[in-house]
């Protein structure tokens, strides 16, 4: 009985290093879609320290909306870009979304630039911001990535996105 337990458990183990250790080739997409939402948490640190939330990010129509939640789900605002201008929690500002999150964040990231990143793997760096994507998940067997960090060159900035969910609407 020990000398069957042992030979097949050796035999399991010899399948095993014959498993090929090459990553498998990642598909991404290449086009961005008309409509999308990515759901995940971000993390800031900045010279003030680090913050952290949830956020949701929907795009459709050619404007977004941004949702940030704080730990524990104690605090919530959304900033939704429309043909009028930017509403902060329903009320009309006159400020961009790149004003807004200056003003009332201390920081912003290139939002603008996100669908490039996230749908066509575009890690370059944009507007000053170094942008890198090294872990990545499969969703409907398009690669997307799932943790993006960005750091500005000129700013004590950076910022990291965990994307927990990708959705492609239309």
């Amino acid at each position: 009985m020990k000398i069957s337990a042992l030979l097949l458990l050796v035999s399991f183990l010899s399948g095993c290093l014959l498993t090929p250790t090459q990553p498998e080739q990642v598909v991404y997409s290449s086009s961005i879609p008309n409509a999308w939402t990515i759901i995940g948490r971000i993390s800031v640190t900045n010279k003030r320290g680090s913050e952290a939330a949830n956020f949701k990010l929907n795009h459709q129509n050619g404007y977004n909306q941004l949702t940030l939640t704080g730990a524990f789900g104690f605090g919530q605002t959304t900033v939704k870009q429309t043909a009028q201008g930017l509403l902060v929690d329903g009320e009309p500002t006159y400020q961009t979304l790149e004003e807004w999150m200056v003003l009332e964040l201390g920081w912003y990231f290139p939002i603008s630039a996100l669908a490039n990143i996230v749908f066509k793997y575009d890690d370059n760096t944009i507007e000053g911001w170094h942008i890198s994507t090294k872990k990545h998940r499969i969703l409907n067997g398009i690669g997307y990535p799932k943790i993006i960090r960005l750091s500005h060159s000129n700013k004590h900035l950076k910022i990291k996105l965990l994307l927990q969910e990708v959705n492609r609407l239309k």
